[in-house]
């Protein structure tokens, strides 16, 4: 029998910590976007639930070895299902992957990341490079999709080497949290494949978004400055539209 959902209307839950770093930015992010210019008490309630111990994403789902990691991944979410928030994201694009074996009751409220991307990629009709870890290109996740018919003509993978290179980067920015040394990977990628945008297909790639952000506004004649703005970034259009997401 599924349970009553007595939810706390406009509270978003996260579910974070797959990695640490780019969840508690989402966290930043969403109250740079939403802080209430008249008073503290209007700004948006939002719960972060970090978990580091999930297991490695790409490692479980590689090998089908991924039981371990639904049973946490359920588990966290009814937690946050027990804090009544309203909606929930999951802080990574590669445990999409799982979201079919989820009990209904709890998937219905999760916000999917790659629904938002995909649906972006068929509004805008642009050219994008997919950005993502192994497990995410493997499993395939963007690729069953239901939308996938109708956006795959805009949206080009990289070639074997290019994905080995750019998997590295993003675990050098999980672990690390090294991201100046990624711009000049991304400047070559934007060249090679003759693109101007690049998809978020990691969220570790939100901590880059960020970090180009920042960059470009704190210093005017930046080396980044053109590459502001070239992520198709579902974390930043989440936080920057909040209430239509409930």
């Amino acid at each position: 029998m599924t349970p009553q959902y007595d939810y706390e209307p406009n509270m978003l839950g996260i579910l974070g910590g797959m990695g640490p770093l780019a969840s508690s930015e989402f966290l930043k992010t969403i109250y740079e976007y939403n802080l209430s210019s008249k008073k503290e008490q209007d700004s948006p309630k939002v719960i972060l639930y970090s978990d580091p111990t999930f297991p490695d994403r790409t490692e479980a789902l590689l090998k089908q070895d991924y039981q371990l990691l639904l049973t946490k991944l359920i588990k966290s979410l009814y937690y946050l299902y027990e804090l009544k928030v309203a909606k929930i994201v999951i802080c990574c694009i590669t445990s999409h992957y799982l979201l079919p074996y989820i009990p209904d009751y709890l998937s219905s409220n999760i916000i999917s990341l790659v629904d938002i991307i995909l649906s972006k990629v068929i509004e805008k009709q642009s050219k994008y490079l997919l950005i993502c870890t192994n497990g995410t290109r493997q499993m395939k996740i963007f690729q069953n999709h239901h939308l996938w018919p109708f956006a795959k003509d805009y949206i080009l993978f990289p070639d074997l080497d290019g994905q080995d290179i750019i998997h590295q980067m993003i675990y050098n920015i999980k672990i690390k949290g090294d991201i100046s040394k990624t711009i000049s990977h991304l400047e070559l990628l934007l060249y090679q494949y003759e693109v101007n945008s690049l998809i978020v297909g990691c969220t570790e790639i939100h901590l880059l978004n960020k970090y180009l952000y920042s960059s470009h506004n704190n210093c005017d004649d930046s080396p980044m400055k053109n590459l502001e703005n070239i992520f198709l970034d579902p974390l930043m259009i989440i936080a920057k539209d909040l209430v239509k997401f409930f």
